[in-house]
């Protein structure tokens, strides 16, 4: 197919730049608590159970993050469209104040504004991640934040796997991000970049991963698990 002339000039005046990478390497959880502290919150995705597959496993483990900011936080609201996991959670574990929602239509909530907006592990899922970053903006007070975690497109142990031929993804993911494809996708939804950093994983457990992942953490952060991008509302 040819390429017309036009598009071929743009194509040319666009030019690859070279992203300065953050260096800093922070623990996920102890990162998004620290902004959470005395602040009116929305979980987006809290129920995540993935790391055990089992929800009362999670919820009774001390590393449930829904639970911990909980302890912080000023005001906590959930919202998941685990419809399932979320009944669940309110019938048999008495979890208050949370909600089945969608994250590319946060304002159908209608839980008034919030300072901070926790969206962990969930971008890398949605089919329309504009949707979602438009309507945060909608939910967020001024100056709000909106916590973004994810895999890293760069984790190198899941680069070792392409290199043997196979691709190491969780079966719900449809879009990789690095620190530049998500910087930039927060620049077109108006946002303020305050912050990147890196997070790699969090126990030793299984062995082989966790030794691959710090030795990949001391050549570089961004080599590891995931990222973490804090907007601001302005």
């Amino acid at each position: 197919m040819r390429i017309n002339n036009q598009r071929k000039n743009r194509l040319l005046a666009s030019p690859v730049k070279h992203y300065p990478l953050p260096r800093r390497l922070v623990d996920r959880q102890d990162y998004i608590l620290s902004h959470c502290v005395n602040k009116r919150v929305l979980h987006v995705g809290f129920a995540d159970f993935s790391s055990t597959g089992d929800l009362e496993v999670a919820v009774n483990s001390s590393g449930w993050l829904h639970r911990k900011i909980q302890t912080v936080a000023g005001e906590l609201i959930g919202l998941d469209s685990a419809s399932a996991a979320v009944e669940q959670l309110k019938a048999e574990f008495g979890v208050k104040g949370i909600y089945v929602g969608d994250a590319e239509r946060l304002d159908l909530l209608d839980k008034g504004l919030f300072d901070v907006i926790v969206a962990g592990e969930i971008i890398e899922h949605l089919p329309c991640p504009g949707s979602f970053l438009a309507s945060a903006r909608r939910v967020l007070e001024e100056n709000g934040s909106l916590i973004i975690t994810g895999p890293n497109a760069f984790c190198l142990r899941k680069l070792l796997q392409v290199a043997r031929g196979r691709e190491s993804v969780h079966e719900d993911h449809v879009a990789y991000y690095s620190h530049s494809t998500l910087y930039r996708l927060a620049q077109l939804f108006e946002y303020q970049i305050e912050e990147q950093c890196s997070y790699r994983l969090p126990n030793s457990r299984p062995l082989f991963p966790y030794i691959v992942e710090r030795f990949a953490c001391l050549i570089s952060p961004n080599l590891g698990e995931g990222i973490i991008a804090r907007l601001i509302k302005k």
